[in-house]
């Protein structure tokens, strides 16, 4: 429903304030979601009188990895209604549905600065794999670099800088060919668990999605190949702010500066249209980009713990872990 999904964003936006969502964002991603074999299920809890949703729980299968048996969890509690069982029902609630859906793992991730939960997940059998950290550039504190000396050796080869929207964002071998160079790509992105791209009809709908700027969706082309990308999306919360999508280049393209050119097109887009921040999110594992985003000029904000639980195809052991 529409209210609920209006109540959870806030619910969000009360434990992750650097990084509202909106629902938007969030009916976009139900209907990305809504493949046949795809898990992907929410519930809220109300208080009684006011119906006001004073938390939220949910499972849903990685759509960048889609396994059968491996799902992404979530429970949030609003922290005026905590400490009153409220996350160990909801957690119970999910140890049913490992047993329901034949779980091997479950994904989670918990803020760093928050002590209390990460040891209610630790109780629950979660372990830390890695961590994942939202960077932010403000945009009247740095300066545009110029163009490297590289660039013009790379126009010399062939490899022309573009963007979807020059392209035509509509047109199928424009889609086709795009999907190609993602899905390529994405492979040697760190992720927890495998990687599995989207199907077509998904890589579209997200190009279609309300965040997605064709005019700073940055491609480098070499004859009809597509061979590395760099996009802004909107932040839809935020009049202010850009979020950093997907980078990725082709691997016989890279370490040529390919990236660094198409980040920096990036930065003098957001600046000439009176945009103050940039944000991203980058696995620690990422290193390579992150080097590049930090030479920019980003700087981590927030962290998050990646977390994950292991259990039996028979389900997960009753837990005695205290409510948060």
């Amino acid at each position: 429903m529409d209210a609920d999904h209006e109540a959870v964003c806030h619910l969000y936006s009360v434990i992750n304030p650097e990084f509202p969502s909106t629902a938007e964002e969030e009916r976009h991603y139900d209907r990305m979601m809504a493949v046949p074999h795809f898990v992907n299920e929410r519930w809220v809890v109300e208080e009684r009188g006011t119906r006001t949703v004073v938390a939220a729980g949910g499972i849903a299968h990685s759509l960048y990895g889609y396994h059968p048996h491996k799902f992404w969890v979530s429970v949030t509690v609003d922290p005026a209604h905590a400490r009153r069982g409220i996350g160990r029902a909801l957690s119970d609630l999910l140890d049913s549905e490992a047993v329901s859906h034949h779980a091997v793992c479950y994904w989670t991730n918990v803020r760093k600065d928050d002590p209390r939960s990460l040891e209610f997940a630790r109780k629950q059998g979660f372990v830390q794999l890695r961590t994942m950290w939202m960077s932010t550039l403000d945009l009247s504190a740095v300066e545009v670099p110029p163009p490297s000396e590289g660039v013009a050796a790379l126009v010399q080869e062939g490899i022309r800088i573009t963007t979807l929207a020059e392209e035509g964002p509509a047109r199928p071998e424009v889609r086709q060919r795009l999907y190609e160079l993602i899905s390529e790509t994405e492979k040697d992105v760190p992720r927890m668990g495998e990687h599995a791209p989207l199907t077509l009809d998904q890589f579209v709908a997200q190009l279609e999605g309300p965040a997605s700027i064709p005019e700073a969706h940055f491609l480098a082309r070499y004859g009809e190949a597509y061979v590395a990308s760099s996009d802004l999306e909107r932040d839809l919360a935020r009049d202010d702010s850009l979020v950093v999508g997907y980078s990725g280049t082709r691997g016989p393209y890279r370490g040529r500066g390919i990236a660094s050119e198409l980040k920096r097109r990036a930065l003098e887009y957001a600046r000439r249209r009176g945009f103050r921040y940039l944000r991203t999110f980058n696995d620690s594992l990422n290193l390579p980009i992150w080097s590049i985003n930090e030479k920019l000029g980003f700087r981590r904000t927030v962290e998050w713990a990646n977390l994950e639980r292991q259990f039996s195809p028979e389900g997960p052991p009753p837990s005695p872990a205290p409510p948060p």
